[in-house]
């Protein structure tokens, strides 16, 4: 689940639904689909994997999660995506809804890049933790059970 530092209860922003890890650590999910390193591209016009979610507190205020309500061509608003790219311009390392044409493309989630290619590194262009609102007023939490 990913809750935000200023909320003192906790409450999920994201919970994954099912069994996402699948008994791997959350770096094993992530590395599972490959080396990214030094401007490798990822992937193309898609996700290289998901997992069904269910969103709860402040999700639609937190910078990251604005297509959370949104279904596209690359992936449904009821999951959160792992390496993923819309149409060689931009890419997300966990897309948070939907993506694609509909959905603001794929840059909007955690670990996004505007390279034009799914990758860090290629075009020097602009990356970003979450969101593209820098804000110091919380952070995210991940939680992994």
């Amino acid at each position: 689940m990913i809750t935000r530092s200023d909320d003192p209860s906790h409450t999920p922003l994201l919970q994954t639904t099912g069994n996402c890890l699948a008994g791997q650590t959350f770096r094993s999910k992530i590395t599972s689909y490959g080396n990214f390193r030094n401007g490798k591209v990822w992937s193309s016009d898609r996700c290289l994997g998901s997992c069904t979610v269910q969103y709860g507190g402040q999700y639609k205020s937190t910078s990251g999660f604005q297509q959370a309500e949104c279904s596209g061509g690359i992936q449904s608003s009821n999951k959160v995506g792992f390496w993923c790219d819309w149409d060689g311009g931009d890419g997300s390392v966990m897309m948070i809804g939907g993506g694609g044409k509909e959905c603001n493309r794929a840059d909007h989630g955690i670990g996004i890049t505007e390279a034009d290619e799914a990758s860090f590194v290629y075009g020097g262009s602009s990356e970003y933790d979450f969101g593209y609102t820098i804000t110091q007023s919380y952070s995210l939490n991940l939680w992994i059970r």
